[in-house]
């Protein structure tokens, strides 16, 4: 520590102020010292963080201006302003050579000892953490849109090591018959297909202007989404280039989405109530089907592309003959929204999932539920979604309570409890070979389980 004495050091800054303080660990007192930056009137600064040089005499301070400061410890007072980067400095990391500065710009810029600039390189979105090898030959940095990269040291040459969603993932769709990829909706209003073998990224869409995205689908030759501003898009698969858009297909926004079996037509809720059938080819509209008072949440489409199942926040869900336009049947949930909606593996059976907290099975030929089982004994997880394995033997939910839960299709009894996720979850999918499902969550992340059938 190059100081006589058995006292901690330490920094802090607030209210664009830096503070040096002395803690006595015996007694626990400890004495603050303002640093001088009197004299200096374009020295006013928010302060982003602070970082301590290997020999402990300077204080690096990095600003939101785009400079970082210099301090002196044993005088208490400010040296130098060295200017970095754009958009403020997010991060930083000394080493004995110098310093290492990740900014809001997206650059990462070395520093010699003489606080010259010695190399820069540019990545993608605000590097917000940066991190040494245990060698220090290489440093991790990590971005605030979901880029991971190791750069050398010596050159700065950059090396993509992963990419994830910076927001929360909304959606996740398995293509049909196909379980070696998926495609996930975040609302960083990026969508992305990953390879389920190392799940690794192979496409990333980027929307912009089109608010939050709501509903997926997935297939190997094309994605479609549903969006705030009320519009329905589609994406190819392996390149991600845009290939058309159904504008104003919902005038609150899409809510809901679900793809024909045939893949020929697209059925959309919206945000106001109405289901409508879109003829893929030439984007125009089929059928409009008003019956529900809120938002759709969910859509289900049986085996013959000519019967479908809506449900929604009025409490219920309704059985449609698309072929003649008209509604079969009408459900109501006693209490609260449903959230979810999916059909049994044989479609005979309906099961839903809402704000009355409860799994509840369904038959249509029956006004009341079949059978009905509480998600939680202290009834506080409201399951956001439901899915039922390719199987069916097996049903998963998961919601409020950040857990992913397991049931038996035949008795409706808790098979596994699995924790993972530190937010809600908002959906989840069977792969179609079933030997995985997939989570996404509020928390932003996607969890991958291994599914073992006895």
């Amino acid at each position: 520590k190059r100081r006589d004495t058995a006292n901690y050091q330490l920094c802090t800054s607030g209210n664009q102020r830096i503070v040096l303080w002395n803690l006595d660990p015996r007694t626990g007192e400890m004495v603050g010292e303002r640093v001088i930056t009197e004299g200096r009137g374009t020295m006013v600064r928010d302060f982003t963080g602070l970082a301590f040089s290997d020999d402990k005499e300077t204080i690096y301070c990095a600003t939101t201006s785009g400079d970082f400061a210099l301090v002196n410890v044993k005088r208490r007072q400010l040296n130098t302003v060295v200017p970095a980067c754009r958009l403020g400095i997010l991060s930083l990391l000394c080493w004995p050579e110098g310093l290492v500065v990740g900014g809001g710009d997206g650059t990462v810029t070395t520093f010699d000892a003489n606080m010259n600039d010695t190399c820069q390189v540019q990545l993608s979105g605000p590097v917000a953490s940066l991190s040494f090898s245990p060698d220090k030959v290489e440093v991790i940095a990590g971005t605030s849109t979901g880029f991971v990269y190791r750069l050398r040291m010596d050159n700065l040459q950059s090396l993509l090591v992963c990419e994830n969603h910076a927001a929360a993932v909304k959606r996740i769709s398995f293509a049909p018959d196909a379980s070696d990829r998926f495609a996930t909706l975040s609302s960083d209003c990026t969508i992305r297909v990953w390879d389920s073998s190392d799940y690794s990224v192979l496409t990333t869409v980027t929307v912009r202007d089109a608010g939050e995205p709501n509903c997926l689908a997935y297939t190997l030759d094309f994605i479609i989404t549903g969006w705030e501003d009320g519009r329905v898009r589609a994406h190819e698969s392996d390149s991600g280039q845009f290939l058309w858009l159904i504008d104003q297909a919902h005038r609150a926004g899409v809510s809901a989405l679900c793809l024909s079996n045939n893949e020929r037509y697209i059925m959309t809720g919206g945000g106001e109530g109405d289901v409508r059938i879109w003829e893929m080819r030439s984007r125009e509209l089929v059928s409009h089907l008003k019956e529900h008072t809120l938002p759709v949440t969910s859509l289900a489409l049986y085996g013959d592309d000519v019967h479908a199942l809506s449900c929604s926040r009025d409490r219920a869900f309704l059985c449609w003959d698309l072929r003649n336009e008209r509604r079969l049947t009408s459900h109501v949930q006693r209490m609260g929204g449903i959230n979810g909606i999916a059909l049994s593996q044989d479609q005979t059976m309906v099961i839903t999932v809402g704000q009355e907290k409860r799994l509840t099975c369904w038959d249509l030929r029956d006004h009341n539920p079949i059978k009905v089982t509480d998600l939680s004994p202290d009834m506080s997880d409201e399951a956001l979604t439901v899915a039922v394995s390719s199987s069916g033997k097996y049903i998963a939910t998961g919601g409020t309570a950040q857990m992913l839960k397991l049931w038996d299709y035949a008795t409706m009894k808790l098979i596994a409890s699995c924790e993972g996720h530190s937010g809600a979850i908002n959906d989840l999918k069977f792969s179609p070979d079933d030997k995985q499902l997939v989570s996404v969550g509020a928390d932003g992340i996607i969890l991958v389980w291994n599914l073992y059938d006895a």
